[in-house]
């Protein structure tokens, strides 16, 4: 009865350490390879001081296309 308890003790311990290690490397893997997504909304990119050229500029050009598509 003594050995069943170590071995049920060996299997807990190791599937601990198994989850442990894959959770580590999920961290490591997140840290790695940032998934960042930076949304802009061009309805106030005129006035906003915070926007830069190049995006007001995308901005304006993007107004352009949609107003061109539009069906009159």
């Amino acid at each position: 009865m003594q050995d069943l308890t170590k071995r049920e003790a060996l299997e807990f311990y190791g599937v601990l350490v198994v989850a442990f290690v894959v959770f580590m490397s999920l961290i490591w893997y997140n840290y790695t390879h940032p998934r960042m997504v930076v949304r802009y909304d061009c309805s106030i990119s005129e006035i906003s001081p915070d926007f830069p050229l190049q995006l007001k500029e995308a901005c304006r050009k993007l107004r352009a296309d949609n107003s061109l598509q539009k069906p009159k």
